[in-house]
């Protein structure tokens, strides 16, 4: 939410969140095993949205703030997955979480981020999530968001940020119902399914850390 989303990028968003939660309504496979969190962040994260059957929350519309903060992201979204995950009922099925990172720009704080994203990605935590990293606008770092993903990241194509937030939201649709349907079928269930087209993303090549 720092400042370079304010105009297009920001109203993209915000006018992308109800597609969501509508895929959530009326896809009933999708919302029986989906639960989203929206996790914010500019100079210090936010959970906006705590883990949730999106399709009966209030979505509240976001608003720019201040500079970029990767380390703040990371954590707060370890914080968001631990709290949402561990509040779930007793014998709720509980599948690796994916998270969605989105930027269009580089971090800008004081000190290096590396350290919180190793606390989110670090696989002997029991809720470690998949990291798909979305990079988009003219000013991304491309070796920053392929840092951050574990496996899969992405720049977006189109010239305008606002299309491009557009259709990362789309992505992260498809995404979300083609993997969530997939599971419904336990010989199909084989993790993550994205939907990603070459037409809107260019996909980058992974690098570790």
């Amino acid at each position: 939410m720092s400042a370079s989303m304010a105009g297009g990028p920001l109203e993209a968003l915000n006018d992308s969140l109800p597609a969501l939660q509508k895929e959530m309504q009326s896809n009933p496979t999708v919302g029986e095993i989906a639960r989203i969190s929206i996790v914010t962040f500019s100079d210090v994260g936010r959970t906006v949205v705590p883990l949730c059957d999106l399709a009966e929350v209030y979505l509240p519309e976001l608003m720019v703030e201040g500079g970029t903060n990767f380390a703040a992201a990371f954590q707060e979204t370890r914080r968001a997955i631990e709290g949402g995950l561990r509040s779930l009922p007793k014998g709720t099925p509980i599948y690796r979480p994916v998270v969605f990172f989105m930027s269009d720009g580089e971090h800008q704080a004081p000190g290096d981020w590396t350290a919180a994203l190793n606390d989110l990605r670090d696989r002997s935590w029991r809720f470690a999530p998949e990291v798909v990293a979305f990079g988009f606008g003219d000013q991304v770092n491309v070796d920053s968001i392929r840092r951050i993903a574990t496996r899969f990241s992405f720049l977006a194509r189109d010239a305008d940020p606002a299309t491009q937030v557009r259709e990362i939201m789309n992505a992260l649709i498809g995404s979300i119902r083609t993997t969530s349907t997939s599971f419904r079928d336990p010989s199909q269930a084989d993790g993550l399914h994205l939907e990603t087209p070459t037409e809107f993303f260019t996909p980058l090549p992974p690098m570790t850390l």
